[in-house]
C-alpha cells in the first residue's frame, strides 16, 4: 500500500517558460511566478495569518503562493467591505492584510504587493507545501447568517482542483487557459481561477470583468483553449445582449442554480459545454453536470453521499472528514443525487409546497425581466405565510409580470407585494443576503406609499 504524499508542489504541470498567467497582456511564466512567489515570502511580515485582498488574479495568485510557502494561513473574506475585515481580524489578531490596493480599512496591519521582479536567468525551483498545512481560512458569504469559517488543508485543495481537471478533461500539458468573472477569494472562484491553475498548467487571466462586452474583450486577450468560470446572472446578461465570445472550449457555472433553459440557450449560443459545480463552503466543489442534458448531479471522485437521519452526509475524495450538506438532496446511489434545495428556501402556503428557487425560475423567464427574486417578507402578524418579489425590468408594469406569473405558477404564490426596483444588492459573486433584500423592499414600499 503506497503512503499518501507528505507535500505538495505550489506549481504542477507546467515547465518553466510555460505561462502561469497574463497581465496587462503580457504571459507571467512559471519560472518567473515561483521565484516572486519566494521572494515575496522573505517579505511577507511574520504572523500566523495573511489576509489576502488583492482584486488582480495573479496578484492574489502570487500573495496566496507566497503565505503557504511562509508556513502562513491565508483567510479569504467574503467580502471587502471595511466592517468584515476588521470583524476577520479582531477574530484572528495575529494577521496581515495583503492588497494591491490602497483601499483598506484604516487601522490594520497591511502590506502592499511589491513590483513583480523581472524574470529569473536560470533555475527552476518549484517550493512544496506540508499536505497537512492549513492552507487556508474562508468564510461564508453571511446570505444566511453570520459569516462561519472553514479551515482547508493543503492536501484537500490539490486533491479538488486536480480532480476537477480530471473531470473536465483538462489535462496538464494542455495550453488551456481561464477567465474568471468572480472573486478568488471565493470557494468558487479559488478552487476554479486559482487552484485548478496552479495545479494542472493552466494560464489564468488576472483581471476579473463582469459586463458583457469586458468578458468578450478579456477573452480574446487568452490563447486557446479557453474556458470561462461565471455565474448564472452573468450568462443570462451575455444572452441578453448577444455578446460575441472568441471560440470556448468550456464553461463553468456555480453560485446559483443554472437553469436547464439558460444552460440550452448559452451551448447553442457559444457551441460550447457549460458545466454546473454543486458546492459549499464547507467541502468547496461536490458534484458536477450538464444541466443543459443532466437533471442528476454526480460527485467527484471517491466522494461517498448518503442519507443518516433527515441529513445528507458526504466524505472522501479531496474531503478532509464526513460533512452534512446544507441542503435537501434525494439520493440516488453513493456517486449521484438530485438537489431539492435548501431547508429554509422550501414554501408551504394553504396546503402546497414550492420552493423560493422554483419560483425564482420562472420569474426570471419573463422576457423583459434582467433581474428578479422571489422572499420571505417579514412577518406583520398575519396568520397565513406568503411571498414577496423585487424584480429589475425597465420596460414593464407590475400588473405584466403577475399576468405572466399566473400562466406559470400556483395564485397561492403570487408575490404579495411584487416590487420594481432598479437593481438587486447582489454581492461579488451574485448572491443576496436576506437584511439586503428586506432593507431594499422597505426602501421601495415607503417610496410607493409617499407618492400615492
Amino acid at each position: 500500500m503506497s503512503r499518501a504524499p507528505s507535500s505538495f508542489p505550489v506549481l504542477h504541470g507546467y515547465d518553466a517558460d510555460s505561462p502561469v498567467g497574463w497581465q496587462r497582456g503580457e504571459p507571467v511564466t512559471a519560472m518567473r511566478f515561483c521565484a516572486a512567489a519566494l521572494e515575496l515570502a522573505g517579505k511577507l511580515p511574520r504572523k500566523r495569518h495573511v489576509l489576502n485582498l488583492c482584486e488582480d488574479r495573479l496578484n492574489f495568485m502570487l500573495g496566496f503562493a507566497a503565505a503557504l510557502i511562509a508556513g502562513q494561513t491565508n483567510l479569504l473574506p467574503p467580502s471587502r467591505a471595511g466592517g468584515v475585515i476588521r470583524e476577520i481580524c479582531a477574530s484572528y489578531p495575529d494577521t496581515c492584510c495583503l492588497a494591491d490596493h490602497n483601499e483598506l480599512p484604516a487601522g490594520l496591519p497591511a502590506m502592499i504587493v511589491p513590483p513583480w521582479p523581472a524574470a529569473p536567468g536560470s533555475g527552476f525551483d518549484i517550493p512544496c507545501v506540508a499536505a497537512d498545512h492549513v492552507a487556508m481560512i474562508v468564510f461564508t458569504s453571511g446570505s444566511t447568517g453570520r459569516p462561519q469559517p472553514h479551515a482547508k488543508s493543503w492536501r484537500s485543495l490539490v486533491a479538488a482542483a486536480r480532480g476537477l481537471a480530471r473531470r473536465l478533461d483538462i489535462l496538464a500539458g494542455q495550453r488551456v487557459s481561464m477567465l474568471g468573472t468572480v472573486p478568488p477569494q471565493h470557494m468558487y472562484g479559488l478552487e476554479t481561477t486559482v487552484m485548478l491553475p496552479l495545479q494542472n498548467g493552466v494560464a489564468v487571466h488576472s483581471a476579473r470583468p463582469l459586463l458583457p462586452a469586458d468578458v468578450a474583450a478579456a477573452l480574446a486577450e487568452l490563447p486557446a483553449a479557453r474556458w470561462l468560470a461565471t455565474t448564472p446572472l452573468q450568462l443570462r446578461a451575455a444572452i441578453g445582449e448577444c455578446a460575441v465570445f472568441p471560440r470556448l472550449a468550456g464553461m463553468l457555472s456555480a453560485t446559483m442554480p443554472l437553469p436547464g433553459e439558460l444552460a440550452r440557450a448559452v451551448e447553442e449560443r457559444w457551441g460550447v459545454p457549460v458545466h454546473e459545480i454543486y458546492g459549499c463552503t464547507e467541502a468547496g466543489t461536490v458534484a458536477l453536470r450538464r444541466p443543459a442534458r443532466e437533471t442528476r448531479w454526480r460527485a467527484c471522485a471517491d466522494v461517498r453521499v448518503w442519507r443518516k437521519a433527515d441529513d445528507t452526509w458526504i466524505a472522501g475524495g479531496h474531503l478532509d472528514g464526513e460533512l452534512k450538506l446544507p441542503d435537501c438532496v434525494e439520493v440516488v446511489g453513493e456517486e449521484e443525487f438530485i438537489l431539492l434545495g435548501r431547508p429554509g428556501d422550501m414554501v408551504k402556503i394553504a396546503g402546497k409546497r414550492t420552493s423560493l428557487e422554483a419560483l425564482n425560475c420562472e420569474l426570471l423567464r419573463i422576457a423583459g425581466v434582467r433581474d428578479g427574486v422571489f422572499f420571505l417578507p417579514e412577518r406583520d402578524g398575519a396568520d397565513e405565510q406568503r411571498v414577496a418579489a423585487l424584480a429589475v425590468a425597465p420596460r414593464l408594469e407590475q400588473e405584466a409580470i403577475l399576468c405572466a406569473l399566473r400562466e406559470r405558477i400556483d395564485p397561492a404564490f403570487l408575490p404579495r407585494p411584487l416590487i420594481l426596483v432598479d437593481a438587486l444588492p447582489r454581492n461579488a459573486t451574485g448572491k443576496l443576503a436576506r437584511e439586503g433584500l428586506l432593507a431594499l423592499a422597505r426602501e421601495a414600499l415607503a417610496r410607493v406609499r409617499r407618492r400615492a
